[in-house]
């Protein structure tokens, strides 16, 4: 998905085919099963689209150290060059203004009154998540702590780390 001028723009997303069977725990939270992905491109496909459509762009995560790690083996099963890029944390912007607690993506959205898209996949937490990233912003610039969009990257990442939120290894 794409963030221009904090409007919501193009999106994107793709299926991936794993090469093996889905665990059933792992259909069960994002309710994607075999047969849904026997068609879908293999890894290599995805990655290479997925690198070429964010570039050198500031990527926007909610909680990256849980998703980060999951893109980057994407990345290396598809012999795509890792991701480099700036990272803006929503979790961090939240737990910097709210205090941590009760800022899961689903929780923030209820409470910001943000439209419901389906959970734990990919397009849907994505709008979802640049839609808090759009109410979390102007709340930051209120306070006068940020003037840049890299300002606002290391802020979101230094919350994450007070509270206790690590990276993992990528």
């Amino acid at each position: 998905m794409v963030i221009d001028g904090g409007e919501l723009g193009e999106t994107w997303s793709s299926l991936v085919h794993p090469g093996r069977a889905i665990p059933p725990d792992a259909s069960a939270v994002h309710g994607i099963t075999d047969a849904m992905v026997e068609g879908a491109p293999p890894p290599e496909t995805v990655a290479a689209e997925l690198r070429r459509r964010c570039g050198d762009e500031t990527l926007v995560f909610h909680n990256y150290p849980f998703d980060l790690p999951f893109l980057a083996a994407l990345l290396r099963a598809g012999s795509a060059p890792p991701f480099y890029n700036p990272v803006v944390d929503t979790l961090g912007l939240a737990r910097g203004l709210m205090g941590p607690g009760g800022n899961s993506l689903g929780a923030l959205a209820a409470r910001l009154g943000l439209p419901r898209e389906p959970k734990h996949r990919a397009l849907g937490d994505a709008l979802t998540t640049a839609r808090l990233l759009h109410k979390l912003v102007p709340l930051w610039e209120e306070k006068g702590e940020v003037q840049s969009l890299a300002e606002l990257a290391a802020l979101s990442q230094d919350v994450l780390r007070q509270t206790g939120a690590r990276p993992a290894a990528v």
